[in-house]
């Protein structure tokens, strides 16, 4: 009986090994691949600009910003004005055809002119008035306000207020679209807002009740329309 050889394991473990048959298991290697991204590089990634800053994007949804010019505040419909930011708002914007509509706003940005120690600024405000979401004119009108203030000391704060006739208007809704020139600078656009209002049915004397937000009875209103200013 012929008794074969005890071959060692190490041996054979450390010739497999010399021979390039095999590798021990590298954990640590199948877990972390060469291409891949740590999590915290890949949000400094993420964060990074797309151009260099001498080089900004261009996105085409960002609009650039709105050039310098003629603007007005938010007009604001009044039942009284007594001077600049001195004004109370008419409820509900709503008023009836037997009254006028008062409206206030400032005037921004607008060119004073200095000319032998004289400042000076001119604006001119246009109505346009219509029924709410529609593009038919009903009425409109130029030249409401012609201001043109004039001052020795650099002009302060200003504002405007007009006096706008409802007469003939029936009950509803409507747009009254304001447009402001500026007349020292001719080249500007104008500055253009719209501002709804109500025409709201008038006193019955029938009913004993007067039009919502009414307590007393409404004077006559005269058809034209005047504007004013101050400073």
């Amino acid at each position: 009986m012929r008794l074969q050889p005890r071959i060692d394991s190490t041996v054979l473990w450390s010739a497999l090994l010399l021979i390039g048959l095999g590798t021990p298991p590298n954990l640590s290697a199948q877990q972390t691949s060469p291409k891949a991204k740590p999590a915290e590089e890949t949000a400094v990634e993420k964060d990074k600009p797309e151009h260099a800053p001498s080089e900004p994007a261009h996105d085409a949804d960002v609009k650039p910003p709105r050039p310098g010019g003629l603007r007005m505040s938010r007009a604001v419909i009044c039942t009284t004005i007594d001077g600049f930011e001195d004004y109370k708002p008419l409820v509900g914007a709503a008023q009836t055809s037997e009254e006028k509509l008062l409206v206030y706003y400032r005037p921004l940005r607008y060119t004073v002119e200095e000319n032998d120690d004289l400042y000076r600024a001119h604006l001119i405000q246009d109505n346009v008035l219509r029924r709410r979401g529609k593009k038919e004119v009903l009425r409109q009108k130029k030249k409401v306000v012609d201001y043109e203030p004039k001052s020795k000391t650099p002009l302060g704060p200003i504002y405007i207020k007009s006096t706008i006739s409802l007469k003939g208007l029936t009950p509803g809704e409507y747009e009254l679209t304001i447009i402001l020139h500026d007349v020292l600078d001719p080249s500007a656009p104008p500055s253009t807002q719209v501002v709804p209002f109500k025409v709201i049915p008038p006193f019955d004397p029938r009913t004993k009740e007067a039009a919502p937000g009414k307590t007393r009875t409404p004077k006559p209103a005269r058809s034209e329309e005047s504007g004013s200013a101050g400073d």
